[in-house]
C-alpha cells in the first residue's frame, strides 16, 4: 500500500490492497481444495499413483 500512495489517494491504495488480500485468500483456498480433491486418500510412495480404498491400483500394496 505504501508503494501506491505517491501515485494515488491513500483511500484508493487501501481499497486496492484489501481487494488483493481477499483475492489471494480466495485463490489459495480454492487451490488447496482442488489439490485435496485430486489427492483424495493419499498418494502411493512407491509408484506415485492415487490411492483408492486404501490400496494402490498399480502396485497393489496396502496403505494404512
Amino acid at each position: 500500500m505504501i508503494g501506491l500512495i505517491p501515485f494515488m489517494a491513500p483511500v484508493y491504495a487501501a481499497i486496492i490492497v484489501i481487494i488483493m488480500y481477499f483475492g489471494i485468500k480466495v485463490y489459495v483456498g480454492k487451490r488447496k481444495q482442488s489439490i485435496q480433491k485430486d489427492v483424495g486418500e493419499g498418494i502411493c510412495m512407491e509408484c506415485g499413483s492415487r490411492v483408492f480404498n486404501k490400496k494402490c491400483p498399480n502396485c497393489d500394496c496396502a496403505k494404512e
